[in-house]
């Protein structure tokens, strides 16, 4: 996956907006991103589903905005990057298909792009998909504060 997204970041130019001192892809962005991950992993005679069911949690706005800022940046970074990765798996999904693997990418655009890097790739996504699928799976849990903690284990 890492090398199909690699060639996406050299082919797309990306954007971004940039608030208090923090990046976030534009809507725009992952939906592109979404779009060429399903292209790139669609199985001989599986359906592509691209497009969106809505693109209203792509903002982060309640993210951007509201959430409180910590007073560490690195800090404060892990637990919009924990947020943003929570909005894909959570019941309201943004597109028709491949949220978790468009969710995981874009939580590794966000690390990226803020000089935060996961010490597992892209390509180690399937290791990890049992942990994401319960995460998915959960609506009554603590969510973000266990994909917090996975994060801060798993970030250089």
């Amino acid at each position: 996956m890492l090398g199909h997204t690699k060639k996406w970041l050299e082919k797309d130019e990306f954007e971004y907006v940039e608030i208090n001192g923090i990046k976030y892809p534009t809507p725009k962005t992952i939906i592109s991103l979404h779009d060429f991950l399903v292209q790139c992993f669609v199985k001989e005679g599986e359906e592509v589903h691209e497009g969106t069911m809505s693109d209203a949690n792509l903002s982060f706005h309640g993210i951007k905005y509201y959430e409180k800022e910590k007073k560490n940046k690195r800090e404060d970074i892990i637990f919009k990057a924990a947020n943003i990765f929570n909005q894909f798996l959570e019941a309201g999904h943004p597109f028709v298909d491949g949220n978790k693997r468009t969710g995981f990418v874009t939580l590794w655009l966000f690390l990226t792009m803020n000089d935060l890097e996961l010490k597992l790739s892209i390509f180690s996504y399937k290791k990890y998909l049992k942990k994401i699928n319960r995460w998915a799976d959960l609506t009554d849990s603590d969510n973000i504060g266990e994909i917090i903690e996975w994060l801060k284990e798993n970030i250089k």
